[in-house]
């Protein structure tokens, strides 16, 4: 086919947003915003609940590091110390952190919606599945995050670069004690898994998971989790995973139609 004529990427998601937004499929489209609206608005009011337990917080953040201390994985400290030798990489570690997190989020589900409609409701289900699963665990377990306890040997990076103050986990139903489990890893794995599932470029299928990995990175060095918060974050991804699979509604059977039957 000529270069010329062959439609671009670029081309392709805008006749597919097209489609999906034309007139016979225009009420599935809010139908399927207003759930991803509500679970983000249902996501932050019960975040808000663990305020008024920063003690209870702080305990279990405590509890956590000493927790990977006798599983001999505290490197929290280490890393920190050597990713901030690093002054640009540490920079663009708190930009990915405060930026990067929600757009790409938000650009993956629209890329779901509009190339892969036949995956989406698996997939859409499969992310309301891990937020309802974090939320429960936010409030039953509020855990700080080793930047707010003094004893950790971990700085707040975020603060240090000035930063702290723009984050919208400061606002009235934010919730700074939300550390365990790590949904900041955990949809970054989610994008993985789509990705490599999904995509059909061999470099776009691994992407996802070389942005997991450095999304690991951002939130131990800049010490918004711990370790073992990741390793929750993954495991809420895979129950997620389980749910969502055993609710996907099967496929109707189409039984075999004779010519005789069909003539009548």
């Amino acid at each position: 086919m000529n270069a010329r004529l062959r439609p671009t990427v670029g081309r392709r998601l805008l006749t597919d947003a097209r489609l999906s937004f034309a007139p016979f499929a225009r009420d599935d489209v809010w139908r399927q915003v207003m759930i991803m609206l509500l679970c983000y608005a249902a996501y932050d009011i019960s975040r808000a609940l663990a305020q008024g337990r920063e003690a209870v917080a702080l305990a279990n953040g405590v509890f956590f590091m000493n927790l990977e201390k006798a599983l001999g994985i505290w490197w929290e400290p280490w890393i920190q110390g050597r990713v901030s030798e690093l002054e640009p990489l540490m920079t663009a570690l708190v930009l990915i952190y405060q930026y990067a997190h929600l757009p790409i989020i938000i650009g993956a589900m629209v890329w779901m919606f509009t190339q892969h409609r036949g995956s989406w409701i698996l997939y859409r289900n499969w992310f309301l599945a891990m937020n309802f699963v974090a939320v429960i665990v936010f409030a039953l377990l509020p855990t700080a995050p080793p930047r707010m306890i003094f004893t950790s040997g971990v700085a707040d990076i975020n603060f240090l670069h000035g930063v702290r103050q723009h984050i919208l986990e400061n606002g009235l139903l934010a919730n700074p004690f939300a550390a365990m489990p790590s949904l900041h890893f955990g949809y970054a794995l989610f994008i993985g898994i789509m990705l490599y599932s999904l995509a059909h470029g061999r470099w776009t299928r691994y992407l996802g998971y070389v942005y997991a990995v450095v999304v690991l990175v951002a939130i131990v060095a800049t010490g918004n989790h711990f370790i073992i918060d990741a390793v929750a974050g993954a495991l809420v991804v895979l129950a997620a995973w389980a749910f969502a699979v055993n609710v996907q509604p099967s496929a109707v059977p189409q039984s075999a139609v004779t010519v005789r039957e069909r003539d009548g």
